[in-house]
């Protein structure tokens, strides 16, 4: 009896003990249940991980491990969040899309390109209409794209504003740009630090950093205005132009709710912040955040998660008629912006270029910062800022000195100090010149002293004179269309373009300035006809380009185009055939609009065979300078060397006739029409 007494009262021990324990559990899932839908990511995450530890039934786990990974991944614990995702794409129990999403997502960010094209795919294949499958399987190709060929900028940590907790969204307070907000999770000596249930951290708070005389930062300091700094998180600042008007983000908290997120503002006035008050543009159950105020005043753009987005969070704008003026309904910016991802931190510089931060769109890995700017249809087009100012991790909330292509971001990349860090940007000026050398083309040899005229399409001028060896260099400034004109006495000028309107690397253009003589003939190279015909092959086409040019450039020219064969044949045939030769050449330029009075066809067989330069005689050794290459001379040269003869002396010259041409009117309206082009 005593027996049996005694094991029922340790059964009943056991199932009390076992519902006490079930009852336990049961409250602290609710607790962590309760702790994510409000938003307090942090909480829930240290109940999801009891709870996982706890838990028995392996799909009852598995659940709570999906909530684990979406706490990690709020909390942009990225290393966290891949292990948790990686688990739950291969467990069938939890093998969900976005499951599958969220790792590929996290591989992308750690490099795993080939891994995270795979499960990209994978995603694209059971989600086809989500645009962050086909985004995501571009990033794959971007993200090596652009780290392989980075742009210009120059990008920096600003250490002396960063510490090892979160330093982020950056705001330069006027366009001073001395004076920098920005907001922090930082822990201040002596002061005890009030831990945030949504994000683990220290509640936030904007911080002020200033220039001192040497140009370096002083030690930030927290805004001491109590009208700005609450007990709660605060930050994501703008400012208006005139540096009158914040507005900023405050995000109360209260236990057990989920109060969400507002925008504030507050009035510059005797050299204090005041008069702290709600922005009135949503619901106070809908949650806003990261105010960017637009030059004029008159429309505010932020990020929301409210009804009527294309999924996570996206960038909205309300508009006003007047500073005055209550503010309109929010309308979305549209799917030319916004995505399934998160569009965040919109930003708007002084000439009305939109800048936000996307996940959504393709890009590097995590928040990629993009640049939109209307098109002549009024659609955005958008840009991806690309690496240094892109990582594969998170960048975000840029700010630039006015006009300027300097100024800061925010990134928790590879380096950073703390969890998040301010960093500085800067466009180094590009280095652009155009140089080359001015050559006497009959004798191929430099011009010195000769004069070059660079002309700009924004009015500039600017003279050199070529060195002795030749050569003249100029800077250049971007986004200028120029001409550079080369003249020597004595000879025709060349003039040859240059623009650099489309480029974006350091250029050094090269142009070589061929000038022609006045004083005797000068070959027109690549000029060709077929073995005994007059007819120009393509080729010759090409070179007549040329010569079009240089009427173009010299308009009060007139030119005799005499062609030359060589001994081969009979010297009649051959004469008859250099004119026909001759004056298909003055047909090809008079079908093109060339005044047929500017020139003069003349043939001369093999009347006039090519005296010996010094540039023929080192195309063969039996070629001797001063030596005139006639039939009887060319009969005594090796067969290989007669037919190098041969082809010198086959050519197509130009020779000056006079300088005193007037130009019809019709060559004026020819040039009108090519400037137009």
């Amino acid at each position: 009896m005593h027996i049996l007494n005694r094991y029922s009262l340790s059964f009943a021990t056991i199932l009390l003990l076992l519902c006490v324990s079930c009852s336990s559990t049961k409250k602290l899932s609710q607790k962590a249940e309760t702790a994510f839908d409000n938003g307090e990511y942090f909480k829930a995450s240290e109940l999801f991980e009891e709870l996982i530890k706890e838990e028995q039934s392996k799909y009852i786990k598995s659940t709570y491990e999906a909530k684990l990974a979406e706490c990690y991944r709020k909390l942009n614990l990225y290393k966290k969040a891949e292990v948790a995702y990686k688990k739950l794409a291969k467990e069938k129990a939890v093998k969900d899309k976005e499951s599958r999403y969220w790792y590929a997502y996290y591989l992308l960010r750690s490099e795993k390109y080939e891994e995270a094209e795979k499960m990209f795919k994978a995603f694209k294949k059971s989600t086809p209409k989500d645009s962050r499958g086909a985004n995501g399987i571009a990033s794959c190709s971007l993200a090596v794209a652009y780290k392989e060929k980075p742009t210009r900028y120059v990008v920096e940590n600003v250490k002396a504003l960063n510490t090892k907790f979160n330093d982020f969204a950056p705001m330069y307070l006027d366009n001073t740009y001395d004076v920098v907000y920005f907001t922090s999770s930082r822990i201040e000596e002596g002061v005890k630090p009030q831990i945030s249930n949504v994000s683990g951290m220290n509640y936030t708070s904007i911080y002020e950093a200033r220039y001192d005389r040497k140009g370096k930062w002083k030690a930030p300091e927290k805004i001491a205005d109590s009208t700005v700094n609450s007990d709660f998180d605060d930050g994501s600042v703008s400012i208006s132009p005139d540096g009158f008007t914040m507005y900023f983000t405050r995000c109360l908290q209260e236990t057990g709710k989920h109060l969400g997120c507002q925008i504030f503002k507050n009035t510059y006035k005797n050299a204090a912040w005041h008069a702290t008050e709600l922005v009135e543009i949503v619901p106070d159950s809908v949650s806003v955040g990261q105010p960017a105020i637009s030059p004029d005043g008159l429309t505010l753009y932020f990020a929301s998660r409210m009804k009527g987005g294309k999924g996570g969070s996206d960038i909205w704008k309300v508009e006003r008629s007047s500073e005055s003026a209550a503010w309109g309904r929010p309308i979305n910016l549209g799917s030319e912006i916004n995505t399934e991802g998160d569009e965040l931190f919109p930003y708007v510089r002084l000439d009305g270029t939109l800048y936000f931060a996307s996940d959504g769109l393709p890009g590097m890995g995590g928040l990629d910062i993009f640049k939109a700017v209307r098109g002549d249809d009024g659609k955005w087009i958008v840009t991806n800022m690309q690496s240094p100012i892109n990582s594969t991790q998170d960048d975000f909330g840029i700010v630039f000195q006015g006009n300027k292509e300097i100024g800061l971001f925010t990134s928790n990349r590879k380096g950073t100090r703390g969890l998040e860090d301010i960093y500085s940007f800067e466009l180094p000026e590009l280095k652009l010149a155009v140089e080359g050398k001015m050559i006497d083309v009959s004798i191929n040899k430099p011009i010195v002293e000769g004069e070059v005229t660079l002309i700009g399409s924004d009015g500039s001028l600017q003279t050199a004179r070529t060195k002795i060896d030749g050569t003249y260099s100029f800077q250049l400034e971007q986004y200028i269309d120029y001409i550079v004109i080369g003249s020597y006495e004595g000879f025709l000028k060349q003039k040859v373009k240059v623009s650099t309107t489309n480029i974006s690397d350091d250029t050094t253009f090269t142009q070589d300035l061929n000038l022609i003589t006045m004083s005797k003939p000068v070959e027109i190279p690549n000029i060709f006809y077929e073995s005994g015909k007059w007819t120009l092959n393509d080729a010759s086409k090409t070179a007549l380009e040329q010569l079009g040019k240089l009427l173009d450039d010299n308009p009060n020219i007139t030119i005799e185009l005499g062609a030359h064969t060589d001994m081969v044949g009979d010297a009649n045939a051959n004469l008859v055939l250099s004119k026909r030769r001759a004056q298909s050449v003055v047909d090809y330029l008079t079908q093109k609009g060339y005044d047929v009075d500017r020139l003069v066809a003349r043939g001369y067989g093999e009347s006039k065979p090519v005296t010996v330069t010094e540039e023929i005689a080192r195309q063969d050794s039996a070629f001797v300078v001063g030596t005139v290459l006639t039939p009887e001379y060319v009969e005594r040269l090796p067969k290989s060397s007669q037919e190098i003869a041969n082809q010198i002396n086959r050519r197509t010259e130009l020779r000056i006739l006079s300088t005193d041409y007037i130009p019809k009117p019709e060559f004026f309206m020819k040039q009108k029409k090519k400037l137009r082009k």
